[in-house]
């Protein structure tokens, strides 16, 4: 479902104001202005107020910018549901749930104080999305990509992950990502994907139930980034419609483009909650 694009019309050029210097000799205007000039140049850079944190490789305002996108999205299959069992009588994603719900360790104390101690002053508060993305911007700018050796079947625990210096792979990515925003009072989820070449873990944000919060959230990212492309997941089940924002290391922002699977996708909740969603063809 794709909604029509969003246009910004730019801010009118303020009228110059044209004064009288009469009075004034050229002498005493030279003196003036050179005082001005040697103060600027003094006090170096002028802001207009705080400036938005920003990390290099964030944020890409490209020629391709489609704007608004969204992905609506049915539960198909969940923990309670109906799935394909494996030969030891349990599905696969029943044992994966219960890995992910242990690395995503919010209440341990290094994820805690780590995840606080990101947020500036200038952000505090209830959870919002500027502190989202301080968290994101962090473990986005910090990470070091080290495969797997164990592939899937090793989910290494935020704390570790952040203790490690932010090491790891896609998944262990996506876990030290919710889990903080899960220590700061957000609610996150893990979305594990597959394609024709290999497989993905990402991590998605809960920012509200209606439109009307999700263009909230879109306008914010569009100014702190820079960018036009903003989407998110709608995921429809039996508590309704959820916006889901995109976390994930490749969008190069928050709510950038997802990871193309083949149109399905489990989500991983914390507590040992999983789904399956399907993307719906209309």
């Amino acid at each position: 479902m794709r909604t029509p694009q969003e246009r910004t019309v730019p801010n009118s050029a303020f009228p110059r104001k044209h004064n009288s210097l009469k009075g004034i000799s050229c002498g005493y205007l030279r003196v003036i202005l050179f005082l001005v000039a040697l103060s600027i140049t003094s006090a170096g850079c002028v802001t207009t107020g705080p400036a938005v944190p920003s990390a290099p490789g964030i944020g890409s305002a490209g020629a391709d910018s489609t704007g608004i996108f969204l992905y609506q999205n049915i539960v198909n299959a969940s923990q309670n549901g109906q799935a394909l069992m494996n030969s030891s009588g349990s599905v696969p994603e029943d044992r994966r749930s219960a890995a992910i719900s242990d690395a995503l360790d919010s209440h341990d104390p290094v994820t805690r104080d780590f995840a606080v101690s990101i947020i500036p002053r200038a952000h505090g508060g209830t959870i919002n999305l500027a502190q989202i993305c301080d968290l994101w911007e962090t473990v986005y700018t910090r990470w070091t990509y080290v495969d797997d050796p164990n592939g899937e079947d090793y989910f290494s625990p935020a704390s570790r992950t952040i203790a490690l210096g932010f090491k790891g792979d896609c998944d262990d990515f996506a876990i030290a990502v919710a889990a903080m925003i899960e220590s700061i009072g957000g609610n996150a989820r893990i979305v594990t994907a597959q394609n024709s070449t290999y497989g993905h873990a990402y991590p998605e944000v809960y920012i509200g139930n209606t439109p009307e919060e999700f263009k909230v959230a879109a306008a914010y990212i569009r100014k702190r980034y820079h960018v036009t492309d903003v989407g998110c997941h709608i995921t429809t089940g039996e508590e309704g419609p959820r916006y889901w924002l995109n976390l994930d290391w490749w969008s190069n922002h928050p709510g950038g483009k997802f990871y193309a699977d083949e149109g399905v996708r489990t989500a991983y909740y914390p507590g040992g909650r999983w789904e399956q969603v399907e993307t719906m063809v209309r």
